[in-house]
């Protein structure tokens, strides 16, 4: 008897992580301008829609790795954007040289016991989410855990798949994702901050 078989993934949730090493300098030079940011400016996350949820939030109108700063034009150059470009070109199949896109982007910073609840980017013309840890302290599962909600539902319903992907991120790591996928962030124990840059890779438009 003759069979055919084949597996197929049917819209999969592809993820891209990076971790760059031999970074000391830039690590220093980026936890020093969070935290004066902490110390000095607003905080948006102490408003009602934020999913930050009691530790600290850049403003959202501005973005914040367009500051004029040197270890922001290092990380944006030499760390996101290659990123961002080889998920464009592995992920989205398109051309990065030929894809007018451009990055939003805003800082989060958390102490102890704070949080971000379970949110998703549904900004129209975003292709692709990211983080990058700036500074993770080192703390046991599931603390400071990014995790993220499986998306296929009716699966997790009937028990065939887990409800969620655990990712223990740590410093120099940079993670791309889609927009659509739901996720948040664990609680902190430990009183060392945790530092990160979050953005939205979003379509040029007119």
């Amino acid at each position: 008897m003759k069979v055919d078989e084949s597996l197929e993934q049917h819209f999969p949730t592809p993820v891209l992580i990076r971790r760059h090493e031999d970074i000391g300098a830039l690590t220093v030079a980026l936890q020093a301008l969070l935290e004066e940011a902490v110390q000095s400016e607003p905080n948006a996350a102490e408003s009602s829609d934020n999913t930050t949820r009691g530790g600290f939030q850049t403003a959202g109108q501005e973005d914040f790795l367009d500051r004029n700063h040197e270890a922001l034009r290092v990380l944006k150059g030499q760390v996101i954007w290659p990123a961002v470009e080889s998920y464009l070109s592995q992920v989205l199949k398109c051309d990065p040289l030929m894809t007018p896109v451009s990055i939003a982007s805003w800082a989060v910073s958390l102490n102890a016991g704070d949080w971000q609840a379970p949110h998703f980017h549904p900004k129209e013309y975003t292709v692709i989410s990211g983080v990058y840890y700036v500074w993770v302290p080192e703390a046991p599962e599931p603390e400071g855990c990014l995790e993220f909600i499986n998306p296929n539902l009716n699966a997790v319903s009937i028990g065939n798949q887990p409800s969620g992907h655990l990712h223990q991120p740590c410093t120099g790591q940079i993670i791309l994702f889609p927009p659509y996928y739901m996720h948040f962030v664990h609680p902190l124990k430990t009183a060392d901050q945790r530092h990160v840059i979050a953005f939205d890779v979003r379509l040029n438009h007119r």
